[in-house]
């Protein structure tokens, strides 16, 4: 079992504006067991649900993610895993990290890039922004205080609906991204540009995974990969490198699905131990 200093339970649905995302990150909970380190269990208001300069519950997602920064900065963990609750769940855990261990590898595992600011997402959702507020850029209320990895030290996994803005992000940066079909065909591939024993973060948004497999999460996308090509994936990134973190998120665990889905990517990580046999 992956070894870590804390977990973060955070119920956190309002960057989506779906509050069946929140109940994810108990059911979550309730799956994967304490490694021997602390469980946090972070509280989440309902708050004043407005559009403030285009981010929806902004005020709401600025209260959590400033108490999450401070929770987090108390325990000054070097491994974490956040149980969430929606895409902006572990940013507050993911910049931490980021801080603490030089070179960092992030692992976007997701079937959107969540590389939008307020000025170019067509929904003002901010868990469409959560990488992007990760590199650094986004509303000042949500931004963490840096330093913010860099865009070459990112891979996106699956990932295949982006808005035009995200689009033009990712060609300006040359960020790489590894296509559903490029990681069926090779799912050990991912870890291919960076450096062994690197140090690594994973977040994995369930929605990653085709959903005619996978039907509970907050945004089914069509046309993703496999349950097993993920999880493929995913082993090879925690047999390259040193992970340091993970985040899982994006559960809606009250759509009918079957468990061993989820079980099956939680146990790729490390999270759960194998139950058959």
């Amino acid at each position: 079992m992956w070894l870590r200093d804390v977990d973060l339970v955070v119920p956190l649905w309002q960057g989506g504006d779906n509050v069946r995302t929140g109940q994810g990150a108990a059911a979550l909970a309730r799956l994967v067991p304490s490694s021997g380190g602390r469980r946090l269990h972070v509280s989440v208001s309902d708050g004043t649900q407005t559009t403030v300069d285009g981010v929806r519950n902004l005020e709401v997602l600025a209260d959590t993610l400033r108490q999450l920064r401070e929770r987090v900065a108390h325990k000054n963990p070097t491994r974490t895993l956040t149980l969430g609750g929606d895409c902006l769940s572990d940013l507050a855990a993911t910049e931490h990290l980021a801080a603490h261990h030089e070179g960092l590898v992030v692992y976007w595992v997701d079937a959107h890039g969540d590389l939008n600011t307020p000025a170019s997402s067509p929904s003002g959702r901010a868990h469409g922004m959560g990488l992007r507020l990760l590199l650094g850029e986004g509303h000042p209320r949500l931004t963490g205080p840096g330093p913010a990895p860099p865009p070459s030290r990112v891979t996106l996994v699956g990932t295949r609906e982006l808005d035009p803005g995200e689009e033009a992000y990712l060609s300006s940066t040359g960020m790489v991204r590894v296509s559903p079909a490029e990681l069926t065909a090779a799912p050990e591939g991912v870890v291919s540009p960076h450096p062994a024993r690197s140090p690594a973060y994973v977040h994995l948004d369930l929605d990653v995974c085709d959903p005619d497999e996978l039907p509970a999460v907050s945004c089914p996308t069509p046309a993703g990969p496999s349950v097993a090509t993920v999880a493929g994936a995913l082993r090879a990134i925690a047999d390259h490198h040193e992970l340091v973190g993970v985040g899982v998120c994006e559960y809606v665990p009250v759509i009918e699905h079957d468990p061993h889905t989820v079980a099956t990517l939680l146990e790729a990580l490390g999270l759960t131990t194998n139950q058959e046999g």
